[in-house]
Parts: C-alpha cells; structure tokens; sequence
C-alpha cells in the first residue's frame, strides 16, 4: 500500500493590482541599475521563501547563483513603464533568509507604482500573462528554471537611483520593493523503498487522467489565480542521468491538477533491458488535489519483470566535426509503422555527448527476423538539419542487438558512384559547326536527382564531365559554355559560411591542337535559372566577359585558368586535382559549374578550328566553414 502526504512546499513573495495596464509610449530619457530585495525565509513547517535547490525533504528550496526574475512596473496612469526587465541573483545571506537582485530600468517619473514579478524569466510574456514550459522528460532532480513563481503585487514609489550606492555602485531600493513570492508548480517526491526488477531503474513512467506537463501561463499580478495549461502531455517520464535503484529519491515537476473520484495514475520502472509491471492507484478523495505550492511524496516499491525489450545499440562513429563542419548538438531515430519504442512512440531523440553507443528498446515491432527498410535518422546541429533512411538488419527478440554505425555527412556530397552513362552534348564533331544546346537538362534520370546540365555527360559509377564548345569559322568566333547543376542546399537552418571542396581534371580535343584557353567558374547561387550560355563575336573585337563571374547571370565564382601548366590527361577514370573554394549560403542555394572561353581568345584572324574542353568533376563535399 502506498502512503501519501502533501508539504506545503514553497513560498509567497510580492502584492495586488489585476486591471490589463497598457504599454507606455514615452520612451525613458535614460537607464539606471538598481537592485531589489526579496523576502524573509518563513519556517519550512509552513511555507518558504528560498528558491532553486531543493532540500533533502523536498519541502525547502533555496535561492542559487544565477538565478533570475522578470520585474514589471505600472503607473498610476495604468501604462506599464517596465515590461518583464531582467533581474539577477545579486546577494544572498549565509543563512538564505534574504537576496536582493540587480537589474537595469528606465529612469522612472516620480508617481506612484505597481509592481510585479515572476521567477523565473518566462519563455513568453503577453502583457501581464507569463509563459514557461514544463518538460514531459525530465531527469528527476529538481529544477529551478521549472519552479514558476508569482510575487504578490507591490505599491510603491519610483525605483530610483541615489547617494546610498554599494561598492559596485548599485542603488538598494529593497526598500521600496522587496518580494513574497507564491509558487505555481506541484512537486512529486519519489522514494525507491524496494526494486524487484532485477537490474537498476533507468526510467519511471508517470501516466495521469490529465495533462500535467506543457505551456503553463500565470498571470503576474496575481499570485493567487490558478494557472492554465495548454498543448500538455499526461505522461510524464523522467529518465535518469544515473541508473536509480532501492534506496533512491527522484523528483518531477508537475502543473497543478485534482483529479475526479476514482480517476487513476499509472506508475512504471524501466530499465537497461525490461521493464517492470505496470501499477495504478487511486488517490483517496482528501489526497486527489495536487496543488501549487506543495510536495506530494510517493513511496514506489518497483515490482517484478513485466516484459524484456528488444534492444538495439547505435554507434556514433563521427559527430560531425570532419564531416558537416560542425559537430550535431542531437539525432533522431524514427522507426517505419509497426515499430513501437520503450516510451510508446515511433521516435526517439538522443543528446549527443560525443562518439560511442547510444540504446533504443522497441516494445513492439512486427517481424524482426527480416531486415526492415524505412528506418530514418536525423542529425540536428546549429545550422543544419539533416536526414538519412537506412536498412535495419535482422534481430534478436528481447536480447541486445549490435546496429550499423552512424556517420554524419556532409552538407552535400557527391561521388556519382550512381550516376548513369549519359551524353548532353560534351562530344560534338570535330569536322564542322555543331555547338549543341544552352538549354538545362533534368539530370534525374541519370542518378543525379535535382542536378541539371547543359554540354556535359556522366560514367557510371564514375564522374561527370562538362564541355566548352569552340569554334571558329567565317572570321566569326563562338565560345558555347558548358554548365551543371547541383541541387539545393534545403538542410540549412538560414544562411551561413560554407567550404567547398571538390576534385577536377581537364582534357581537349582540337582539329587545330593545343590553342585555345578555357576557364573553370565554379559558385554558388540561388537563382532559378540553370540554362547555359554562349558567345559569338568578330576576329578583331577584343576580349569581353568577367572571369570571376558565371557570365549569362553575373554569378560570384572562384575561377580555375586551365592553362597549359598541367597535363591535359584527364578522364572519367583519372582526376587528380582539387579545387577549394569559401561562400555565404542558404537553403536556397546551390552549386554552379561552368566551362568557357573568354570573348577575344584566341586572336588568329584566319584560323578555322572546331574544339570540345572538357572538365571533370568528382568527389564533391560541402562542409559548414569553422
């Protein structure tokens, strides 16, 4: 049988104005530092006025460094002159039975103020209402950022700066403001007096009748109004840091609830590779309140095995640093339908800390001795979000299971070992004019999904290549670009640095051998346009067009002068040498190659020569800049 008690847990701080105060228009002349005070700490028999650690009874919490409030001020005129200003722990005494806190303000008008405050600063503010989230994981210990405080309203003059400044030159005015603050959350103190699971506690699931986690809004010139709850969740897990076993004492944070008669609450241990028996209890009628302000411990003997879980182990060979650019801050494995995780869901979210094995148990999965296509992976880090399916093999019913490793790639990559044989236009006659066509072609069918390309063709399994088509006849001289397309950068978060990192090789093929001078021009850009160009001019005009452009759309590019310097040998089986560029870019962008030959080159009047340039393109990588 389970014993249940409720402590009044927490404390009142500040004092009362409910009427909705505008926003003043007047912008303040200046900004001064002051600092505020908070309240005496009250017997913890009957409420207390400390704050963020909690004691080893779960009825006493006491202020900590870094705490912070959210302070506002409203005139007699109903206009709010402070909206929600940031105020930090600035002292507190040894024995914690008082702090003051420190924070910058607009010089106030001498009148006559209300003020309010909550702890701590909220995740959003919609005048006077203050907003936090209330996580559905936690970790079982107290959290301070959780314990949503109200102040109970304070009248009183202007903040103000004056000569009674301490050494860092902050004005006291606890005189004139000094908190009681009311706390709005419900604490649950789980003790571990028994584990008949057979291996320590790694999780316990809470389920309620209702949502007791999610968005809670208070109303912050009213410490004594309920607050309300909104997009929650009515189970709570709290997954451990370190594995819990008999002996042991967790915490979660709840919003407050009372449930009806005969409602119930489901309780479940979980560890490395079961899960216990599900439990559910009634709370008695006196005990169906969870109320704001107070503790409600629970004495949970964890009975015996429920079920084995299939288990599943993911290493995390590469985290990113040398692939994306930056390492991933956390991924996500999402299973096909059918699947079902320890926590009932078809996802699970891992933090990352590093390389090494990360577990995911399945409940249920429905055939799990045939590899299982379907399977997603992705990978978030700041400024990219990136997603990967793969093939789960085989498994082992309720034992553990050894999965392929995970590596994070790159922004982009591209080694074309599934493009297709395909020809656009790269290999045009020697023996007369036949320039081909500027317009960009879908690539898709060739493996090369989202790539288009306009004079280029493809090996399969090997590379692709681009073609600048010359010619000279007539005394008129024409230079065709050749031109490719990469898809677009869609896993960018927004726009940031990025490195580009590819290999090429050039080769010609001339009626009038080794004369001409083509140009590489590789970059980024976010223009819809794809299609290449070309150029016809006389045999005395000079030279035209900006090499550090992508001529037909002026384009920025890092551009390669293929000269004469290197050996013309290359081909779709040998590519040795690398290009290396920087650019800003967004989701919107994508890379851009092309080959061409400047207006005026070469400058022989009377010389008839018909030439295919060609660039080939391999191993192409993208990484976010460091």
């Amino acid at each position: 049988m389970m014993k249940r008690w409720t402590t009044l847990l927490l404390l009142p701080l500040l004092a009362a104005c409910s009427k909705a105060p505008e926003v003043a228009t007047d912008p303040a002349a200046q900004t001064i530092e002051v600092a505020i005070g908070s309240g005496p700490r009250l017997d913890i028999t009957t409420q207390s006025a400390t704050r963020t650690t909690l004691d080893e009874e779960g009825t006493q919490v006491k202020w900590q460094t870094g705490d912070q409030l959210a302070l506002w001020a409203v005139n007699s005129a109903s206009q709010r002159v402070i909206e929600a200003a940031t105020f930090s722990l600035y002292h507190y005494n040894a024995s914690y039975n008082s702090a003051s806190f420190r924070g910058s303000i607009p010089a106030l008008a001498e009148d006559t103020y209300s003020y309010y405050a909550v702890s701590p600063v909220p995740a959003a503010t919609d005048g006077l209402q203050a907003s936090y989230d209330i996580p559905a994981v936690q970790d079982g210990t107290f959290h301070g950022e959780w314990d949503v405080m109200v102040a109970k309203p304070v009248t009183g003059e202007a903040l103000r700066e004056h000569d009674r400044k301490d050494a860092n030159g902050i004005s006291d005015n606890s005189d004139i403001v000094n908190l009681q603050f009311a706390h709005k959350i419900h604490v649950l103190k789980i003790t571990l007096p028994k584990n008949d699971l057979g291996e320590p506690i790694t999780e316990i699931e809470l389920t309620f009748p209702t949502a007791v986690t999610g968005r809670l809004t208070v109303d912050a010139s009213n410490p004594e109004a309920d607050a309300t709850l909104s997009g929650g969740s009515k189970t709570l897990t709290l997954r451990f840091a370190e594995p819990k076993d008999a002996g042991d004492v967790v915490y979660a944070m709840i919003a407050p609830v009372t449930l009806d008669e005969g409602q119930q609450i489901s309780i479940l241990a979980i560890g490395e590779s079961c899960e216990s028996e599900s439990r559910t209890f009634a709370p008695a009628s006196a005990d169906r309140t969870f109320a704001a302000g107070h503790t409600t411990p629970i004495n949970y003997n964890v009975p015996g095995l429920g079920r084995m879980f299939t288990r599943l182990n993911f290493r995390l060979d590469e985290a990113g640093a040398n692939t994306l650019g930056e390492e991933i801050d956390s991924f996500t494995v999402t299973a096909p339908e059918g699947w079902v995780f320890e926590d009932g869901t078809r996802s699970r979210t891992f933090d990352v800390t590093g390389t090494g094995d990360y577990l995911i148990r399945f409940r249920e999965y429905p055939n799990q001795t045939a590899e299982t296509s379907g399977f997603q992976v992705t990978y978030d880090s700041e400024h990219a979000l990136l997603t990967e399916t793969f093939t789960l093999p085989a498994v082992t019913p309720e034992t553990l299971n050894l999965a392929a490793a995970f590596r994070v790639p790159y922004l982009f990559e591209e080694d074309f070992s599934t493009v297709t044989n395909f020809s656009n236009g790269d290999n045009n006659t020697l023996a007369n004019t036949s320039s081909g066509d500027n317009s960009a072609h879908d690539l898709s069918g060739y493996g090369l999904q989202e790539w288009t390309g306009a004079r280029c063709g493809g090996a399969a399994g090997k590379a692709v290549r681009i073609c600048s088509r010359n010619e000279c006849a007539a005394l008129t001289r024409g230079s065709y670009h050749g031109r490719i397309d990469g898809p677009s950068f869609g896993i960018l978060k927004g726009s940031c640095p990025v490195v580009v990192r590819f290999d090429y090789a050039i080769s010609r093929s001339s009626n009038q051998g080794n004369v001409l001078q083509p140009y590489l021009a590789v970059g980024v850009t976010d223009s819809g346009e794809r299609n290449a160009s070309s150029n016809r001019w006389g045999s005395f005009i000079s030279g035209e067009g900006n090499p550090g452009t992508i001529l037909q759309y002026n384009i920025p590019a890092n551009v390669y002068d293929l000269n004469d310097n290197g050996a013309l040998d290359g081909s779709f089986d040998q590519i040795r040498q690398h290009g290396e560029f920087q650019a800003t870019a967004t989701a919107n962008h994508h890379l851009v190659w092309e080959v061409y030959m400047k207006s005026g080159e070469p400058r022989e009047a009377l010389t008839y020569y018909y030439s295919n340039n060609w660039v080939y393109i391999d191993n192409i990588r993208v990484s976010i800049a460091q």
